[in-house]
């Protein structure tokens, strides 16, 4: 599933007028991961056989307390109503899924014992359904000491496809495709019988347990409220090795889970004595206490913050820049009914205004000195299923003569129309974020030297701009889901589940007013091809089938522009000197806490 990254660091530089082109950049092509063609122990050495060996601290007693920071608060921990990277970050500490994903985008176990796969006979394939076979670790319990079984996992699978579901993201993520699920005498294996051949169900086991109890707590109605961000979240059962003892705005407080038994390494109780996240009102705040050694951890930053966190001292830590399986994109609002009135349902359009964008131009602007990929698909360099696809060269000349050729007319103050109305483009981003903001008067430049009016608009991202459809109405400004926007500036994070990636984000039956309202195709788009394509990804379970069929998604993507692709992202890191184990940032929506239980406090 994607995850929509609302960080982004500090402009480094101011962004000019109306562009001028001193030579005509080539097309766009994206990286290439494993080739779709490529043999079944090929896929397989990209998705398994982690490098990861933690350290053991030469005292294994629980010491010392490390700090993250965040700039971007949250008002909800429960991932299954937030879209929010944030939001992961903080609740990964805490609860914790079957499987994990490592620092080197390997699969590993975590509350499972093994990862089922087709090879080692975990995944069994009959005809038109299949099955995937888990067991969990023993000795699991939840934080309140009651065990954690397969009990769980049944009535989280009921919750999740209760009827009463209003708004859930998360619940419309491989749980409705669940038929069944049977469970062994002692509780601890569950085959989940799929009702149909579904491919997400490699990115579906990083989802586990969660705790039944807690789950009926409240009505079905009032399942958004669950996992507040009060103390009242100090009484929620968690299964990670991590407890949260209290939660607010500014920051959130853990403490060792005496009875975690799980673990991506060895089962251990955690070599910290504590945790805690720190939540910040800008980027320059969080910056400035890892530059006084007052943060471990400086996470949610970028390559524009890079020299900025690079001035620690070498006595307070260092940064760290990690190629991420993220891209920052313009989402186009393809506006099918045509509320807007900018033309935008019509593919032409789209593919104009990506044409007028000079992403070499922009990465100039925001990344001085660094060497950046323009991107050009969904499917970021080191995925394993990423394909190289080559989009149009930026050409303001060629694309104020297909927005003619698409119909469209020049105004008499020179701007184009569409049936005599100029077109003006909502420019959509994040408050607080300077880098969108210079990105979007980047936009506005690009557009206006091929004659289209636009104007910027800056909002709350937890409360507006990713806000679900069941926290916006219908008038909520520049709310993605409400489709409120023509142009939203913000980054997704790839889980490496091509199924779970792109089927919810671009299936025309995903649209989020549709249903009970928890699609995520938040562009509205909709395409014949794109939808055979998803078809067939969905029902291929092998995984070398699935980077086939990613392939053909990805041509999709190119032949219809849903959205504008403008760079692939690092995710730069403050590490203090404090900090042991450390594996290095995550590349995927999975998160940098993946192994907390193996962090450990260096004096």
């Amino acid at each position: 599933m994607f995850v929509a990254a609302a960080c982004q660091g500090s402009a480094t530089s101011t962004p000019t007028g109306t562009p001028t082109a001193t030579s005509t950049p080539a097309p766009t092509t994206s990286g290439a991961a494993p080739s779709p063609s490529a043999s079944q122990s090929a896929v397989d050495a990209a998705l398994f056989g982690t490098n990861y060996k933690p350290t053991v601290p030469s005292s294994t007693a629980p010491n010392g307390t490390l700090l993250m920071g965040e700039w971007q608060a949250e008002d909800t921990l429960n991932l299954w109503f937030s879209t929010s990277y944030s939001a992961v970050e903080a609740m990964q500490p805490a609860m914790r899924g079957f499987v994990a994903i490592t620092s080197d985008g390997k699969y590993i176990p975590d509350l499972a014992t093994s990862v089922p796969t087709p090879d080692n006979g975990g995944v069994v394939i009959n005809g038109s359904t299949f099955s995937v076979k888990v067991t969990l670790k023993p000795n699991l319990k939840w934080s309140d000491g009651t065990p954690l079984t397969m009990d769980d996992y049944v009535a989280t699978w009921k919750w999740a496809t209760d009827p009463g579901q209003t708004g859930c993201n998360a619940c419309a993520v491989g749980w409705p495709d669940i038929a069944s699920i049977d469970e062994s005498t002692d509780k601890l294996t569950a085959t989940i019988n799929f009702k149909d051949l579904y491919a997400g169900w490699l990115g579906f086991l990083t989802t586990g347990p969660f705790p039944a109890a807690y789950l009926a707590s409240v009505p079905v109605a009032q399942a958004s409220s669950l996992y507040p961000v009060s103390s009242a979240i100090a009484s929620v059962p968690m299964d990670g090795p991590f407890t949260i003892t209290n939660a607010s705005k500014t920051e959130i407080d853990y403490a060792p889970n005496q009875y975690w038994a799980g673990g991506v390494s060895t089962a251990h109780a955690p070599y910290l004595a504590g945790l805690k996240f720190v939540f910040y009102d800008s980027k320059d705040g969080e910056i400035a206490d890892f530059l006084a050694g007052k943060l471990d951890l400086a996470f949610d930053m970028t390559q524009a913050d890079y020299p900025a966190v690079a001035k620690a001292d070498p006595s307070v830590g260092k940064a760290e820049s990690t190629p991420a399986w993220q891209y920052e994109h313009l989402d186009i609002n393809n506006d099918p009914n045509h509320t807007r009135g900018n033309d935008l349902w019509d593919p032409a359009v789209r593919k104009a205004l990506a044409m007028a964008i000079n992403k070499q131009d922009m990465i100039n602007v925001l990344f001085p000195g660094q060497t950046i990929q323009p991107a050009c698909s969904p499917a970021p360099p080191g995925l394993w299923y990423a394909v190289v696809e080559t989009c149009p060269a930026y050409d303001p000349t060629a694309a104020q003569a297909a927005l003619t050729a698409a119909g469209l007319t020049l105004g008499s103050d020179g701007n184009f129309q569409y049936q005599g109305k100029d077109l003006n483009l909502e420019l959509c981003t994040t408050s607080g974020n300077p880098t969108r903001l210079t990105e979007l008067q980047k936009v506005q430049g690009y557009l206006q030297a091929v004659h289209i009016k636009s104007y910027v608009k800056t909002v709350d991202a937890t409360s507006a701009l990713f806000a679900t459809w069941a926290k916006t109405t219908a008038t909520t400004d520049c709310s993605i889901y409400r489709g409120n926007y023509d142009l939203a500036d913000f980054a997704y994070v790839i889980s490496g589940s091509p199924y779970n990636d792109y089927f919810y984000t671009y299936a025309s039956t995903q649209w989020p007013e549709l249903g009970d309202n928890s699609g995520s195709n938040d562009t509205r788009f909709s395409d014949p091809t794109m939808d055979a394509a998803l078809a067939t990804l969905k029902t291929a379970v092998d995984l070398q089938q699935q980077a086939t069929a990613a392939k053909a998604v990805q041509d999709a993507y190119i032949a219809g522009t849903p959205e504008i692709p403008i760079y692939y992202r690092a995710e730069t890191t403050g590490v203090g000197v404090h900090v042991g184990n450390w594996p290095g940032y995550s590349p995927a929506s999975f998160g940098p806490i993946w192994n907390v239980e193996d962090w450990y406090y260096i004096p």
